[in-house]
């Protein structure tokens, strides 16, 4: 089967879409089939990644790329799916609506959820927009119950959207194996340091750690427009490390010595593939209950959630993790547990060839194929 993956962003460049696609890439070629990948921003040198330009010499996310370029890459590939991730981006709808034109099989992946605000009034605001009216693929696919509910709202969708989570590497992302490589005494975030991510939420959360005396440096690692304001509001505090922008190396050994691993997000998150790199590496995790994150983290078994803006719960679910070993312990098992059993690139690897697989056969005879209304992982939401 040839396979034509579609992001915004290169498999080779950063990002929680971008890994995601990378990973799938690698794990479906060592199965044997042949993926290509066309992208937009970023710049990827190796033969199967493909770039199309944009109307203009930005390399921006509006931007949207020629159109007729977009549907003569697909025609050249002739793939036998196009897997278009990232519903919304001018290329998504160009990809969708070139599938549409040359009668290819589309996976639709929705990654994500409004940046901002209440879903239903983004809802209310699609009627206005192109997406509504140009996605429709084949078969709809997103990475969490909350993503699933948001898209099919947002595009009107009759047909069910199946919910298919984010994957880790488990070997890649691994907990400390020989001796000298143990734990130290540090909680962790690593993402882009924006508002929606609560980070200076963090901040005001180590400002009270410091003054309980908990012994601990609180790391920060990643780049941001909020990155100035984030360092003066940390001024004054001696327990806060900026780290900038991590390697991939370097990302997977902090995740590996981390003791606790915050995502302190304030709206806006589908799902949080960091929370999957901390789990893999057998890191308790302390995150918001916002948008599918309670989905992944089980509250006192493999971390605690915390509502969002609130300083002083993220300060005591710290220092709770941080106090008892027995409780770390047992959060960091069960954590590693649930990355391998639940999110390993093979579990979710396997949930896309069954999708691709359903596309081909829809494409073929396009009458509904009947499911069991339900929201694990894999299944169809209704």
């Amino acid at each position: 089967m040839r396979i034509l993956m579609v992001s915004e962003w290169g498999a080779c460049t950063y990002g929680g879409v971008a890994s995601q696609v990378n990973l799938l890439t690698r794990w479906l070629e060592g199965r044997g089939y042949d993926v290509g990948v066309m992208y937009k921003q970023g710049y990827c040198v190796d033969g199967k990644h493909i770039k199309v330009e944009g109307i203009l010499p930005l390399d921006y996310h509006v931007v949207p790329p020629v159109l007729w370029e977009v549907k003569n890459i697909i025609g050249d590939v002739k793939p036998d799916i196009v897997h278009v991730h990232h519903s919304f981006t001018p290329l998504s709808v160009l990809a969708v609506r070139a599938c549409n034109k040359l009668g290819i099989p589309c996976v639709l992946t929705n990654h994500s959820l409004p940046p901002a605000g209440d879903a239903e009034k983004w809802v209310k605001i699609s009627y206005l927009t192109p997406y509504r009216w140009l996605l429709r693929p084949t078969v709809t696919t997103a990475v969490s119950t909350a993503a699933a509910l948001f898209i099919k709202d947002f595009l009107g969708l009759e047909e069910p959207v199946k919910i298919i989570p984010n994957a880790v590497d488990t070997e890649k992302f691994k907990p400390p194996e020989k001796e000298g490589d143990e734990r130290e005494d540090y909680v962790l975030y690593v993402g882009r340091l924006v508002r929606r991510k609560g980070v200076h939420v963090l901040i005001r959360a180590a400002g009270m750690l410091e003054e309980q005396g908990v012994q601990c440096k609180v790391l920060i690692a990643g780049r941001g427009y909020f990155e100035r304001y984030l360092r003066l509001l940390s001024a004054d505090l001696g327990n806060v490390e900026f780290l900038g922008e991590v390697s991939e190396r370097r990302k997977a050994e902090l995740y590996r010595k981390a003791r606790v691993f915050v995502l302190p997000s304030l709206v806006g998150e589908s799902f949080g593939v960091v929370l999957l790199e901390a789990f893999a590496s057998a890191t308790p995790v302390v995150a918001t209950r916002v948008g599918g994150i309670p989905e992944i983290v089980e509250h006192g078994v493999n971390g605690y959630l915390v509502d969002p803006g609130e300083p002083m719960q993220l300060a005591k679910a710290i220092g709770e993790i941080l106090s008892s070993e027995t409780t770390w312990r047992k959060m960091s098992l069960n954590a590693r547990r649930k990355a391998v059993e639940k999110y390993s690139i093979s579990t979710v690897g396997r949930l896309y060839e069954q999708v691709y697989n359903e596309a081909l056969e829809l494409k073929k005879s396009p009458k509904k194929l009947n499911y069991i209304p339900t929201a694990e992982p894999g299944k169809m939401l209704v």
